[in-house]
């Protein structure tokens, strides 16, 4: 585990103890640990939307994508009885 000193303006603190959040959590470094992680789960969410969106605007992508998804068409009713 890293240890780290922060300094958080005082109105944040404020309304993390009015809003009752800090009681969801063991310590200030469990709070301070989740929001980070969403943060870096909300980035990696964007950038893959981000990806994805010039992908659609690759013409070789999407025809890669049109053959696997004929390549496959009829797997999904393979296990089917």
């Amino acid at each position: 585990m890293v240890r780290k000193t922060i300094a958080i303006k005082d109105d944040l603190f404020h309304k993390l103890e009015l809003n009752h959040i800090m009681k969801q959590y063991q310590s200030f470094s469990e709070l301070v640990s989740n929001a980070l992680q969403l943060l870096i789960e909300k980035q990696k969410k964007e950038q893959y939307k981000l990806a994805m969106i010039e992908a659609s605007k690759d013409t070789q992508y999407l025809e890669d994508m049109k053959s696997i998804e004929n390549d496959f068409q009829y797997s999904d009713y393979e296990n089917i009885k």
